[in-house]
C-alpha cells in the first residue's frame, strides 16, 4: 500500500501536465482580420461658355478624363446640379446627362452646392475605395503563448491580394441584385444523362467522339487519345502531328490491355 500512493501521485501529476492551458475569454483583435472600405465622393464642375448650352471641346475632354479616372460604373450613384436661377440650366444638365448616358451611367438631380459658380454644372459621384492591410504585420511579440490564438500576421497576404484583385469595392459593402437565372440548359443536361443520350465530345476534325461505355479498353483508349490530340492542336501542322500520334498511342494502349 505504501508504494501505491507515490505511483498514484505520479500519475495525477502526469495527467495535470498534459492538460492544456485554458482558452482566453476573448480573442485579441487581429489587425488584419478585415479590409477597410471607405465611401468617397468625387466631383467635377463642368464650365460652359456664357449664354451657351454647348460644352466646349476642351471642357468636354476634361470631363471625359475625370470620368475615366473616377471609373464610374452603371450601378454607381451619380448626382448632377446646376446653379439656381440659371436660365440655361435644363439644357446644360441635359447635355451632361447625355454624355454620361453613353457610358451607361444614370444621374439624379440634387440641390446645387452653395459654392457652385455661374455657368457651371457639377457632377458628383460616390465611389468605394478599399485599403489593403500593410504586410507583414508583426505587431505582436511573436512569442508562442500556447493559447491557439493566431499571430498578427495571420491572413495578411491573403487579404492584401484580395483587396488588390477585387473588381468593385462596393461589393464588399453590399451585394448586387441577381438577374434571372436560366435553368433550362442544366435541366436538359441532367435529363440526357439519365436517359443515356449524352452529347458526345467533338474531336479536332469536327466529328463527334463516341462516349459509349460498353466499348473495349483498346478502342476506348484510341478514342480518348485521338480526341485529346485533336483538341490540343493549335493549327494545321500541330493537328497533323496529333493525328499521326494517335494511332501509335492507341496501339500501345491496346497492347498494354492485352493479357
Amino acid at each position: 500500500m505504501a508504494l501505491k500512493a507515490p505511483a498514484l501521485l505520479v500519475a495525477v501529476l502526469a495527467l495535470a501536465a498534459c492538460q492544456s492551458s485554458p482558452a482566453p475569454d476573448a480573442l485579441p483583435p487581429n489587425p488584419v482580420s478585415s479590409l477597410h472600405v471607405d465611401r468617397v465622393r468625387v466631383k467635377y464642375a463642368a464650365a460652359f461658355a456664357p449664354r451657351s448650352a454647348e460644352l466646349p471641346y476642351t471642357e468636354s475632354m476634361r470631363l471625359e478624363t475625370f470620368l475615366d479616372q473616377a471609373g464610374l460604373r452603371p450601378d454607381d450613384h451619380v448626382y448632377i446640379a446646376s446653379p439656381s436661377g440659371d436660365a440655361l440650366a435644363a439644357a446644360r444638365v441635359e447635355r451632361i446627362k447625355t454624355l454620361l448616358a453613353r457610358r451607361g451611367v444614370a444621374t439624379v438631380a440634387i440641390e446645387p452646392p452653395a459654392d457652385l459658380a455661374a455657368d457651371h454644372v457639377v457632377v458628383l459621384a460616390d465611389r468605394y475605395v478599399v485599403t489593403p492591410p500593410t504586410c507583414p504585420e508583426w505587431s505582436d511579440s511573436g512569442a508562442t503563448g500556447h493559447t491557439n490564438v493566431p499571430n498578427s500576421n495571420f491572413g495578411c497576404a491573403t487579404l492584401n491580394n484580395f483587396a488588390l484583385m477585387v473588381d468593385n469595392p462596393r461589393d464588399l459593402m453590399t451585394g448586387r441584385t441577381l438577374g434571372p437565372a436560366d435553368a433550362e440548359p442544366s435541366i436538359e443536361a441532367v435529363e440526357r444523362y439519365r436517359t443515356g443520350f449524352v452529347k458526345p465530345f467533338l474531336t479536332g476534325s469536327g466529328g463527334a467522339q463516341s462516349s459509349g461505355g460498353s466499348s473495349s479498353s483498346g478502342s476506348s483508349g484510341s478514342s480518348g487519345l485521338s480526341g485529346y490530340s485533336g483538341m490540343s492542336s493549335g493549327g494545321p501542322s500541330s493537328s497533323g502531328a496529333g493525328a499521326s500520334a494517335a494511332p501509335a498511342a492507341s496501339g500501345a494502349a491496346g497492347g498494354m490491355s492485352s493479357p
